[in-house]
């Protein structure tokens, strides 16, 4: 739009000149801009700084060259280098053209991806972001290299929600969800797959450590209460947890394993760890961490 507007003022060398200038500005603006965007294409980011800047830096060569006639008796046959200019100026924005859509478009799937896989609330993954994760690091798993999966749910919920209301429920659950980023942020998978009940997924991960791993998470939230408005509430949770075997085919298998261990442990009181199966109960709140 600048270049438009700037063509009314193009006949003499002098406004010529003005031209090159303004417009080397603008390219330096611009370039500034694409550097402090957060694009998630890096590479096509950089090339396309690369046009910018390099689009800037043939409008200052432009304007230089039509200010030596004015400081010394050089002559130079500007048709020509006009005619180079031009050719530049259409393979720089040509290139430009071609990369700032795909930048654009990278960005507005990543954001999609986002929504579709995020939970909004808590920021953690969603059933279905998980599912994505987990069925990938399913079919890698060995003996050597077990899959383990832990079930939250928080303990008595509903009267948290019945005493101080719904925001204050909400409330709790990011409090919650922040005590499991930032207990497995760095080395699991962490989701909140449905109302106030999370899985997190670890990879590598044997079942007595995965066993640890929630109980420090349950004592850390039990130690810790939670505070809303000026009331303070103690949390509970409750977990069951289940590690990758010869009896789980799929990772659906092992999340219906943590999923009724999690439901022996809310069943037979609460704030406790569920490792094993129905059959042979093994409740731990003190485990053996190695």
């Amino acid at each position: 739009m600048a270049s438009v507007f700037l063509l009314v003022v193009y006949n003499t060398a002098a406004e010529q000149i003005l031209v090159s200038l303004i417009l080397a500005g603008l390219f330096l603006y611009a370039s500034h801009i694409v550097l402090n965007t957060r694009f998630i294409a890096k590479i096509q980011q950089r090339m396309l700084l690369l046009c910018l800047l390099l689009h800037a830096i043939v409008m200052l060569i432009q304007g230089a060259l039509l200010l030596l006639p004015f400081f010394t008796e050089l002559s130079f046959n500007f048709a020509s280098v006009l005619q180079i200019t031009l050719a530049v100026h259409l393979i720089l924005a040509t290139s430009a053209a071609l990369l700032l859509p795909f930048l654009v478009f990278a960005n507005t799937e990543h954001t999609l991806n986002t929504l579709a896989n995020r939970d909004p609330l808590t920021q953690l993954l969603n059933k279905r972001g998980l599912n994505a994760v987990a069925n990938t690091l399913f079919s890698k798993i060995s003996t050597e290299q077990p899959l383990s999966i832990i079930m939250v749910d928080i303990d008595f919920f509903k009267r948290v929600n019945d005493e101080y209301g719904h925001d204050a429920g909400d409330e709790a659950i990011k409090w919650v969800a922040q005590h499991i980023a930032a207990l497995f942020s760095k080395s699991a998978v962490t989701s909140r797959v449905g109302g106030e009940e999370f899985a997190i997924l670890l990879n590598h991960c044997t079942l007595n450590e995965a066993q640890c791993a929630a109980n420090t998470l349950r004592k850390n939230i039990k130690n810790k209460p939670f505070s809303y408005y000026g009331n303070t509430i103690y949390l509970r949770i409750s977990a069951g947890v289940a590690c990758s075997d010869s009896q789980t085919n799929s990772f659906k298998s092992l999340l219906s394993a943590a999923d009724k261990r999690l439901y022996i442990a809310k069943t037979t009181g609460r704030d406790k760890v569920i490792c094993k199966s129905a059959q042979n109960p093994f409740i731990s709140k003190k485990p053996v961490c190695t």
